[in-house]
Protein backbone atom coordinates (compact mmCIF):
# COMPACT_ATOMS: atom_id res chain seq x y z
CA UNK A 1 0.00 0.00 0.00
CA UNK A 2 1.09 3.39 -0.54
CA UNK A 3 1.17 6.90 1.15
CA UNK A 4 1.47 10.24 0.16
CA UNK A 5 4.39 12.15 1.78
CA UNK A 6 2.96 15.66 0.57
CA UNK A 7 2.07 16.97 3.81
CA UNK A 8 5.70 15.67 5.24
CA UNK A 9 7.48 17.53 3.05
CA UNK A 10 5.53 20.43 3.49
CA UNK A 11 6.22 20.31 6.96
CA UNK A 12 9.91 19.47 5.95
CA UNK A 13 10.08 22.66 4.04
CA UNK A 14 8.98 24.87 6.70
CA UNK A 15 5.45 25.91 4.61
CA UNK A 16 1.79 24.99 4.84
CA UNK A 17 -0.94 23.56 2.55
CA UNK A 18 -2.75 26.82 2.45
CA UNK A 19 0.83 28.22 0.59
CA UNK A 20 1.04 25.13 -1.71
CA UNK A 21 -2.95 25.55 -2.41
CA UNK A 22 -1.97 29.15 -3.69
CA UNK A 23 1.05 28.53 -5.74
CA UNK A 24 -1.59 25.84 -7.29
CA UNK A 25 -4.13 28.16 -7.39
CA UNK A 26 -6.90 25.78 -6.18
CA UNK A 27 -8.58 26.33 -2.52
CA UNK A 28 -7.03 24.89 0.66
CA UNK A 29 -9.97 23.03 1.41
CA UNK A 30 -9.68 21.58 -2.29
CA UNK A 31 -6.20 20.80 -2.34
CA UNK A 32 -6.81 18.95 1.40
CA UNK A 33 -9.37 16.89 0.02
CA UNK A 34 -7.30 15.50 -3.11
CA UNK A 35 -4.42 14.47 -0.83
CA UNK A 36 -7.07 12.73 1.36
CA UNK A 37 -8.83 10.49 -1.78
CA UNK A 38 -6.91 9.86 -4.84
CA UNK A 39 -4.73 12.35 -6.58
CA UNK A 40 -4.25 12.19 -10.70
CA UNK A 41 -0.94 12.15 -11.55
CA UNK A 42 -1.19 15.21 -13.54
CA UNK A 43 -2.19 16.80 -10.19
CA UNK A 44 0.54 14.91 -7.99
CA UNK A 45 3.05 16.24 -11.10
CA UNK A 46 1.42 19.95 -10.51
CA UNK A 47 2.37 19.43 -6.54
CA UNK A 48 5.69 17.99 -7.10
CA UNK A 49 6.88 20.98 -9.31
CA UNK A 50 5.83 23.35 -6.99
CA UNK A 51 7.35 21.05 -4.02
CA UNK A 52 10.48 21.09 -5.98
CA UNK A 53 10.64 17.22 -5.85
CA UNK A 54 10.02 14.53 -8.08
CA UNK A 55 6.80 12.65 -8.26
CA UNK A 56 8.21 9.49 -6.89
CA UNK A 57 9.43 11.83 -3.86
CA UNK A 58 5.48 12.18 -2.95
CA UNK A 59 5.03 8.54 -2.77
CA UNK A 60 5.80 5.94 -0.21
CA UNK A 61 5.78 2.63 -0.67
CA UNK A 62 5.20 0.68 2.81
CA UNK A 63 7.13 -2.70 2.66
CA UNK A 64 5.45 -5.29 4.21
CA UNK A 65 6.98 -8.22 5.31
CA UNK A 66 6.84 -11.28 3.25
CA UNK A 67 7.53 -15.09 3.42
CA UNK A 68 8.65 -17.10 0.65
CA UNK A 69 10.89 -19.81 0.67
CA UNK A 70 11.29 -23.54 0.73
CA UNK A 71 11.41 -25.98 3.79
CA UNK A 72 13.66 -29.18 3.29
CA UNK A 73 12.34 -31.35 6.08
CA UNK A 74 13.79 -34.74 5.60
CA UNK A 75 13.37 -35.56 1.89
CA UNK A 76 9.72 -33.37 1.87
CA UNK A 77 10.10 -29.95 0.39
CA UNK A 78 7.92 -27.32 1.69
CA UNK A 79 7.18 -24.38 0.12
CA UNK A 80 6.29 -21.41 2.34
CA UNK A 81 4.64 -18.62 1.38
CA UNK A 82 2.43 -17.96 4.87
CA UNK A 83 2.51 -17.91 8.39
CA UNK A 84 0.27 -21.18 8.17
CA UNK A 85 2.72 -22.69 5.62
CA UNK A 86 5.11 -22.00 8.14
CA UNK A 87 2.86 -23.18 11.09
CA UNK A 88 2.41 -26.68 8.67
CA UNK A 89 5.87 -27.09 8.18
CA UNK A 90 6.85 -26.86 12.11
CA UNK A 91 3.79 -29.58 12.91
CA UNK A 92 5.71 -32.09 10.27
CA UNK A 93 8.97 -31.01 11.99
CA UNK A 94 7.83 -31.68 15.26
CA UNK A 95 7.01 -35.29 13.72
CA UNK A 96 10.39 -36.75 12.47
Amino acid sequence: MAKLRVKEIVKQKGWTLAKVAEMLDVHPVNLSTTLNGNPTLSTLSRIAEVLQVDVVDLIEVENKPTISGFIKLGTEVIEVSSVADLERALETAKGL
